[in-house]
């Protein structure tokens, strides 16, 4: 290429990309400051943030913030003596904390649905890790009642696996189905009255589908573990074959924080609802 004619296509990008940018501009999808096209999606401060939550360590078997030396092969201190935890690992991009927090706040409760194609590329990431995600056959989000999702604007879980699979090849398959509209776990603060709340709330979608795979569960939060539960439940029972979980943060709820080690982090259900 003529170099006359290089420099000249060289300045029609930078014109056209000043002109994309005055005319539609790009701001951080955590923080909301404008940033240039080339900084999308987020700015400096918020890209470091993201990259501090998501090297925090934590448990290969329910997500929790965890260090190293409280783990072992099954589990952490929290996750060891628990029966009911059936999922054979968790991933996950950080805890529930800013600016995480605020990626799924936007998403869940106003709608915001590009934070689900970044989501899904720092969901991808993780995945990345865990040394089964080769294993997986399909991504199984976890399912929203129809008439919740008449109040939504969109569906965040179908939103994150979607992402998902467009990042790692994987197809998604909607196996379950939510048949009750349960009231939302995040009204409830007890860790009980969760697991009561969601049980027997899933069923099953044409069972064949999953019968011998392996699969992976789709949620945008962990906190008790309930919703998981119950869902890795019917994907058992229609004959999965292994069940895992990646999801973007793991939190805990003021009851289970009774059982904590001292300086454990906490977030009351308020706090998750608003994020704040």
């Amino acid at each position: 290429m003529p170099a006359v004619l290089s420099s000249a296509l060289a300045r029609a990008r930078l014109l056209l990309g000043g002109l994309t940018d005055v005319l539609l501009p790009q701001t951080c999808v955590v923080c909301g400051v404008r940033i240039s096209a080339d900084q999308a999606p987020t700015c400096g401060e918020c890209h470091e943030n993201l990259a501090a939550v998501s090297h925090a360590p934590y448990c290969w078997r329910c997500g929790r913030t965890a260090e190293p030396v409280t783990m072992d092969e099954k589990g952490c201190g929290w996750c060891r003596g628990e029966r009911f935890w059936n999922v054979g690992g968790v991933a996950r991009v950080g805890g529930y904390e800013p600016p995480v927090r605020s990626l799924i706040v936007g998403l869940k409760y106003h709608g915001r649905e590009r934070n689900a194609a970044y989501l899904g590329e720092l969901m991808a990431a993780a995945l990345r890790e865990r040394p089964w995600l080769n294993e997986l056959d399909a991504l199984v989000p976890v399912p929203m009642h129809h008439l919740r999702r008449m109040q939504r604007r969109c569906d965040h879980t179908a939103l994150l696996a979607a992402a998902l699979a467009k990042q790692l090849g994987i197809p998604v398959l909607k196996g379950v189905l939510r048949e009750k509209n349960t009231p939302s776990q995040t009204r409830i603060t007890s860790r009980a009255q969760r697991f009561a709340n969601v049980k027997g709330c899933f069923a099953a979608r044409r069972p064949q589908r999953v019968r011998d795979k392996t699969v992976c569960i789709v949620d945008n939060l962990i906190a008790t573990g309930a919703t998981v539960h119950e869902v890795s439940k019917v994907l058992r029972k229609a004959g999965a074959k292994r069940i895992y979980a990646a999801v973007v943060a793991r939190s805990v709820i003021p009851s289970d924080v009774q059982a904590e080690a001292p300086g454990q982090p906490s977030h009351s259900e308020e706090r998750e609802r608003r994020g704040i």
